[in-house]
């Protein structure tokens, strides 16, 4: 019983004394000290610095991922900001707080630039910076690195879209600090550590310009800091999706010259084409924005073949009046002399070019009229007109591709 009895003793005593520890009230650590003397008298609003000196900012773009709203003329850009300032006022010994060097604080407690997007895309909204703290050094080097939310104004230039590039740029400053008191510098080259890619646009470059500017109402000089994107728009898509069915439409319309010239399955090709063709500037209007000045250079492709592929249905009736009509007078000798000419012996129409009148040919002209010499030489003009034409579009063809392609 005795043996049990102080075991009991011991186990009481032991959770007496856990029981104390915990009661026992924490002492303020160092930061908490450090904090308490920096922040005492301390005026977030007002630059830690003598109205004549000047406070040096440097930032640092960090871009995370891009976005552009074609429709609104909006860049996105979405990364991480570092700026970083000494602040004089935020000095202090580590030997004298335990050897404390950095502390970390909520950013409202400190002073920090007013740095603003100027060509901001929200309005009067310039929110542009996640709550994350802020970095102080006992140097008084102060390190802020928020998250960065900006959405800018961007002037598009779509002429060679889908092979575009599109040139966008945030221009980062002060709103209310002047050259002489607040001076803006980067650091280095952007850096661009894509984490979540787009789907349409990457970046193909990042430039930085630095820019004293002076305004008509003030004397002293303004500094912004502007980030030149340029963005590269992915085509494999466009290239199947546009590219493409314009070199088959673009095949087909030349086709049409190379059907007998009595066939009437000219103008029912030249139909299809111009419902495809119509399709495509429907599916254009509903993908690009209404622009002026700039309008890309394949919908110009398309609308030049629509007024072409028109024109085809027109000459293809004309054609088809001359292959099939009786006629009762030959050809005038200024046609005659051009079917056996130079120009006929190139497009092979002369009448030593073995351009003669098939079997098919004499039931689709007439039957038995076809024999007639001037039956057989209005055939021969009809077929001119047709492989004239024919090279005059495929001219037309290679120097919309030559124009298109520099």
């Amino acid at each position: 019983m005795a043996k049990t009895y102080w075991i009991v003793v011991l186990v009481l005593i032991s959770l007496t004394g856990f029981t104390r520890t915990d009661n026992v009230p924490i002492t303020e650590t160092w930061q908490e000290k450090l904090v308490k003397k920096l922040l005492s008298n301390y005026d977030p609003d007002v630059r830690p610095a003598e109205d004549y000196n000047v406070t040096n900012i440097t930032l640092k773009m960090t871009f995370v991922r891009v976005e552009l709203d074609e429709d609104k003329y909006v860049f996105s850009a979405y990364g991480i900001l570092q700026v970083d300032w000494t602040d004089d006022k935020l000095k202090w010994n580590p030997a004298q707080y335990g050897n404390l060097d950095v502390i970390r604080t909520n950013p409202d407690s400190v002073w920090r630039p007013d740095l603003v997007l100027y060509n901001n895309a929200r309005g009067s909204d310039n929110l542009h910076y996640g709550k994350t703290n802020v970095l102080i050094y006992h140097n008084g080097k102060v390190l802020w690195v928020p998250p960065t939310d900006y959405h800018s104004f961007c002037e598009l230039n779509l002429r060679l879209w889908p092979f575009d590039y599109q040139t966008c740029f945030l221009k980062i400053g002060s709103w209310t600090y002047d050259g002489f008191k607040l001076n803006l510098t980067a650091s280095e080259n952007p850096e661009i550590d894509i984490s979540v890619p787009n789907n349409e646009w990457s970046i193909r470059k990042v430039t930085t310009d630095r820019n004293i500017v002076y305004y008509k109402c003030c004397t002293e000089p303004y500094i912004d800091i502007q980030y030149n994107i340029t963005l590269q728009r992915h085509t494999s898509t466009h290239k199947a999706i546009v590219i493409s069915p314009a070199f088959v439409i673009m095949l087909l319309s030349l086709s049409v010259f190379w059907l007998p010239p009595h066939c009437g399955e000219k103008i029912v090709l030249n139909a299809v084409i111009i419902l495809i063709v119509t399709i495509f500037l429907i599916y254009f209007a509903q993908q690009l924005p209404a622009m002026s000045g700039n309008t890309p250079l394949i919908v110009n492709f398309f609308s030049t073949t629509l007024y072409l592929v028109a024109i085809s249905t027109i000459t293809s009736v004309i054609v088809l009046r001359l292959a099939r009509t009786r006629h009762f007078q030959p050809p005038s000798r200024v046609l005659k002399s051009q079917l056996d000419g130079c120009l006929g012996s190139v497009l092979g129409v002369s009448s030593g070019s073995g351009t003669l009148p098939s079997d098919e040919d004499k039931e689709a002209s007439g039957g038995e009229n076809i024999g007639d010499p001037k039956q057989r030489d209005w055939l021969r003009v009809a077929t001119l007109i047709d492989r004239l034409i024919f090279v005059i579009y495929l001219i037309i063809y290679i120097i919309s591709i030559i124009y298109y392609s520099l």
